[in-house]
């Protein structure tokens, strides 16, 4: 694999840099909006409730058995495994790291900004309780992890097919946002989450997908200063350890033992 440098660009750096920042401080602003509302009463802990008391999943049971399966495909863990053989194939395809690098910084980022903000507010679920204002009470359930994994790893599936012109590119990034947008809704319907955790998901995730063009240099110049610098004692390694002789005495006696029976011979065995 090369360092990256000539694989084609991210999508999100054909968007004029003011726009970028513009709407990545608007959407910033609207998340911290957001965690003072959750944090302090306000009428979207009101909304909250309202939509709790909908009770959708005793009025529908028949979609739960369903549901509980599809938001799977925003579980951390399963879900980057799945995707991670696309991502290696990718690299392989296109002869550049790019793809993987753009998948382990942004898990990165996810992880560090959403586990911050769920520490920070300490939020209980519906399933932990019915008491819609409950923070600072241990939890972690906002924002909600599930839909900010579906935000970012289908938005970044979306990007790397859209930066080297996959065939049906737009019909993936049509389904990212799909998948962002239901499997949240999702979680809000099983009672995992209330509505506002998912707005922060959202939130979240459209943040760190913000941020990727700014920090994907950086990361691939580390990486590309590591490939330099580990690169060649990492392939000498490799190279002695294919050139080292297999075998010693125990194998080349073995191999004359065969030798010899091969040939009709009795061998004297040797004095251990």
């Amino acid at each position: 694999m090369d360092h990256s440098s000539q694989a084609p660009r991210l999508p999100l750096r054909a968007v004029r840099v003011p726009w970028r920042f513009f709407g990545f401080a608007g959407l910033l602003v609207a998340y911290v909006i957001l965690i003072l509302g959750v944090v302090h009463r306000s009428p979207l802990i009101t909304l909250d409730r309202d939509i709790w008391h909908l009770n959708l999943r005793a009025h529908y049971p028949q979609w739960k058995a369903t549901l509980n399966t599809y938001v799977m495909l925003g579980q951390r863990a399963p879900s980057t495994m799945v995707a991670l053989p696309w991502f290696v194939w990718m690299c392989w395809r296109f002869r550049t790291a790019r793809p993987l690098l753009l998948l382990g910084t942004s898990l990165v980022v996810l992880n560090l900004s959403v586990g911050v903000v769920k520490l920070a507010t300490g939020r209980q679920g519906p399933r932990q309780t019915h008491k819609v204002y409950d923070v600072f009470a241990g939890g972690d359930i906002f924002p909600s992890g599930h839909t900010a994994n579906t935000v970012v790893l289908y938005g970044v599936i979306a990007m790397v097919a859209v930066m080297f012109r996959v065939r049906y590119h737009r019909l993936v990034a049509i389904s990212a946002v799909f998948l962002a947008a239901t499997v949240g809704l999702c979680t809000v319907y099983l009672d995992t989450h209330w509505l506002t955790d998912v707005i922060g998901g959202w939130m979240a995730g459209g943040l760190v997908l913000l941020m990727l063009p700014t920090l994907m240099p950086h990361v691939e110049r580390l990486y590309a200063w590591m490939a330099h610098r580990y690169g060649p004692r990492l392939r000498r390694g490799r190279h002695r350890v294919a050139s080292r002789p297999v075998g010693g005495p125990l194998v080349e006696r073995l191999h004359a033992d065969g030798d010899a029976e091969s040939t009709g011979q009795t061998r004297v065995p040797a004095q251990l």
